[in-house]
């Protein structure tokens, strides 16, 4: 038999459930080759061979161990700026949640009897605990560190659950990429990644195809090189009453739901273009990528609208919800198309929050 015989790991991984087999295999390769204070060594690419897998699925589980708690990881770079491999600590010990809460054995008989003469309590009837309340939880498992490591990264799954499929690469994206990528942000700055989000996917489209590339980044790269950085000051016009809006977009497609809930011009009519004219019309200037010029009060309904990519559940979802209504399907939009936040459930608050900016009552009129 060849090789280490034993792994030190931490007990704690073999049952814990956020781990993937993966995981806990790399945990093992790097836990045959520590020292005594848990400190090692080791290539990626040896560990991808012993494994019998490719490297990014090594790449991936250090990435999960080192945000769950398991790995300290010490990137290392040679005197020519080359990588090489990197230093891992394999973490056996979490940090105590709370050392305060540890009491220490009561000292108040030490006067009143000599130790030496004291007899140990019979084999099988342990201490009581020290103090009136219960003895402290000790649970190596479950300590307020991994907690809020847990519901931080449960926080940012959320948001990329929200954000990530607007972005031009998602179906081919890495998600655990992006998910340490957006890891490594404050809040603050994933409220602006997303806020400048399609400020820099149209300026990458342009740039790119003035010099005549047609590819665009991953959502990783973008939140790892805070990107949305380099793009220029957004400025903040004040609405006009007759700002354009392009099409698919959130007040393009506000005003399309609100005219489908408005219902058609002639209900008596059979033909698209004489049931709803404005709505053909609109659809026609669609598919020759023109938008619309609409009032303030369609402007004021963007924060209602959420980016739906086309193929998705949701996009499907809306596509029944249209049929059932009756209501004209729309062109083409390419990749995405906005709908009001909720899906089709959320048809009746978008409605609601509708009539209320509506004063005049009736139809208005896209102009």
């Amino acid at each position: 038999m060849s090789g280490p015989r034993l792994s030190i790991i931490p007990a704690r991984a073999a049952t814990d459930k956020a781990l993937k087999p993966r995981d806990l295999q790399v945990l093992c390769v790097l836990g045959r080759h520590t020292d005594e204070l848990g400190w090692c060594t080791r290539s990626q690419v040896k560990m991808s061979v012993e494994m019998g897998c490719a490297r990014s699925t090594v790449f991936e589980a250090i990435e999960r161990l080192v945000s769950a708690g398991y790995l300290e990881r010490h990137v290392v770079e040679q005197s020519n700026g080359r990588d090489a491999p990197h230093i891992y600590r394999v973490i056996l010990d979490p940090v105590h949640p709370s050392l305060g809460d540890l009491r220490p054995e009561p000292d108040d008989d030490l006067d009143s009897a000599d130790p030496a003469d004291q007899s140990a309590p019979p084999a099988g009837i342990s201490a009581p605990p020290a103090g009136p309340g219960p003895a402290p939880k000790n649970d190596s498992l479950r300590t307020n560190l991994r907690e809020s490591a847990r519901d931080e990264e449960e926080k940012v799954r959320r948001w990329l659950k929200k954000t990530h499929p607007a972005w031009p690469t998602y179906v081919n994206d890495s998600d655990v990429k992006a998910l340490v990528a957006a890891m490594k942000l404050t809040d603050d700055e994933r409220d602006t990644a997303a806020g400048r989000l399609a400020d820099y996917v149209e300026t990458a489209k342009a740039s790119g195809k003035a010099a005549g590339r047609t590819t665009i980044c991953s959502f990783a790269v973008y939140l790892d090189e805070k990107r949305w950085e380099k793009l220029p000051a957004k400025s903040v016009p004040v609405a006009a009453a007759d700002d354009y809006a392009a099409p698919f977009g959130p007040v393009w497609m506000a005003w399309v739901m609100g005219h489908m809930l408005d219902g058609p011009a002639n209900p008596n009519a059979s033909a698209f273009a004489e049931r709803w004219p404005q709505l053909f019309k609109l659809f026609d200037m669609a598919r020759h990528g023109k938008g619309y010029r609409f009032g303030e009060r369609w402007h004021g309904l963007k924060g209602q609208m959420m980016a739906v990519p086309v193929d998705t559940q949701q996009w499907l979802d809306w596509k029944a919800c249209f049929q059932q209504r009756g209501w004209p399907w729309l062109p083409d939009p390419g990749r995405v198309a906005y709908f009001p936040v909720g899906g089709p459930d959320g048809l009746e608050a978008f409605e609601q929050t509708l009539r209320g900016n509506h004063d005049a009552g009736g139809r208005e009129a896209a102009e």
